[in-house]
């Protein structure tokens, strides 16, 4: 770099430092964050013992669905659409698919294997294999959905990947503290993260069955 000697002479001049930007921003993100996952830790929506629920000992989900003035076979036909583009979204693993069919008892099985978010910022994302199975059943003018059959692949290490199921992370008796108010470690944000992405799969199926 070549400066007139007049300039050298002065002593204001120095190189500047993006990476310290860089880093306050990342520290910014890193406290947003934190104070974020601490309010979620008491949020009702999910520390109440009704947000993870269980069926014969094991967390699943079901949702009743009214779609008055529908057939078993026009519920059946709208599910099964649903579900063959929600196995190949982009979040979508190898071997997610629509995996058994009922066409006379309209009855649906889908094996569901998709990458779940559990945080994201600039710098890093958290994630998590997420697997579960949504059973499908249809009825005249009424449709039932069952998410269950819940496990994760978590690479709690580099190069290392430790399965856990719904039942060791993000049950009652081991996401919450003993008073039941508090989420815990290390199941919290597997808990936070799985019931807002069943919340959002159940308003989905409900919308795209009443409002196609």
């Amino acid at each position: 770099l070549w400066l007139p000697i007049s300039m050298m002479a002065q002593s204001n001049w120095e190189i500047p430092n993006a990476g310290n930007n860089k880093q306050k921003e990342v520290k910014k993100e890193k406290k947003a964050e934190k104070q974020s996952a601490q309010a979620a830790y008491r949020d009702p929506k999910y520390t109440s013992k009704d947000a993870v629920t269980e069926i014969d000992g094991k967390v699943a989900w079901e949702i009743d669905i009214d779609v008055p003035g529908s057939t078993a076979q026009q519920n059946y036909d709208k599910m099964l659409e649903f579900l063959n583009k929600l196995v190949t979204e982009k979040n979508q693993l190898e071997n997610s698919n629509v995996s058994l069919v009922n066409k006379q008892e309209h009855k649906i099985a889908a094996s569901v294997r998709e990458w779940l978010i559990l945080s994201s910022t600039f710098y890093a994302t958290d994630r998590t294999k997420f697997y579960y199975t949504l059973f499908v059943d249809c009825f005249d003018n009424h449709v039932k959905v069952t998410m269950n059959r819940i496990n994760y692949y978590y690479d709690e290490r580099p190069n290392i990947t430790t399965k856990f199921t719904a039942e060791e992370l993000i049950s009652n008796d081991n996401a919450l503290n003993k008073a039941k108010t508090k989420l815990v470690r290390p199941g919290a944000k597997f808990r936070r993260r799985t019931i807002d992405r069943k919340d959002e799969l159940f308003s989905k199926i409900k919308s795209y069955l009443i409002n196609g």
